[in-house]
């Protein structure tokens, strides 16, 4: 299986106020405006996911096709439960990580991207 990535975008969320903050590098051709659009808030009375909870996206080509991919790792010292909103496909399930486990969901396309994780 051969990748070429396209654009990472790493995200750390800020628990005081539900925000994520983002930093992008393209690593070998620009992705349009969109897919690295900055995250937004959650709404009112749904709760993001602990600041502890580390976000790496990235863009790659499998078999002649373009793949968004998105990794959550706990980096608490306690278990949550969380799950991906996308922007541009469906929402990704509930899930639950450990201490240190990480969770991976990927999309057909380079426009999908989290932009949040939210509580479950």
């Amino acid at each position: 299986m051969r990748s070429n990535f396209i654009r990472t975008v790493a995200i750390t969320g800020l628990a005081a106020g539900g925000l994520f903050a983002s930093a992008a590098t393209a690593t070998a051709a620009p992705a349009p405006a969109s897919a690295v659009a900055a995250p937004s808030a959650s709404p009112v009375g749904i709760s993001a996911a602990p600041s502890c909870v580390y976000l790496y996206q990235t863009d790659y080509i499998r078999d002649g096709q373009y793949r968004s991919l998105a990794n959550a790792r706990n980096d608490c010292g306690y278990t949550i439960r969380t799950r991906m909103i996308w922007v541009g496909t469906t929402d990704g399930a509930c899930f639950s990580l450990a201490p240190g486990d990480s969770h991976g969901e990927s999309k057909p396309g380079t426009r999908p991207y989290v932009s949040e994780l939210r509580d479950c």
